[in-house]
């Protein structure tokens, strides 16, 4: 991870926030594009469960924020920031989720996830992947971490 790009993130977010269901859309957009050239309205309803109407509507407010670019029954493409934005979410999440695991948590993961990664700031992020990329370098503590758990 470059904290650097945070910033970059961060610095672009004051001037054109997105709400958690915008963050949420951007970050599956930039999911799907890694795997796909030509992403649809279709593809994306499915991978959200959201009626594609819905999906249509959320698309047009991301072009006028010009993350994504979308002309009516064509393809979905990110803009150079939508792809840095969406890459930076994607890390978000998996940041979030990977410390969830590490301290233990199994039940309801992804919601879990989801509720922190729209309220974390770029500090206690950036602090949490220190630790996780810490602990993964030690494993001797992680495993005694897990030994505790098990005693409590």
């Amino acid at each position: 991870m470059k904290r650097n790009e945070y910033y970059t993130f961060n610095e672009y977010m004051k001037n054109n926030s997105l709400t958690p269901s915008e963050e949420d859309y951007l970050e599956m957009i930039y999911r799907l594009s890694l795997n796909q050239e030509d992403i649809k309205v279709n593809d994306l309803s499915k991978s959200l469960n959201i009626k594609p109407p819905s999906v249509t509507k959320m698309i047009k407010k991301l072009d006028q924020k010009k993350v994504l670019m979308y002309k009516k029954y064509d393809s979905i493409h990110l803009t150079e920031i939508g792809t840095m934005i969406g890459r930076r979410l994607l890390d978000r999440h998996n940041i979030v989720q990977e410390f969830l695991k590490v301290i233990g948590v199994n039940e309801c993961i992804h919601e879990e996830t989801e509720k922190i990664e729209h309220t974390i700031s770029i500090e206690t992020l950036i602090k949490i992947d220190e630790l996780i990329n810490f602990l993964n370098k030690n494993e001797e503590i992680l495993k005694e971490f897990r030994e505790y758990q098990k005693k409590e």
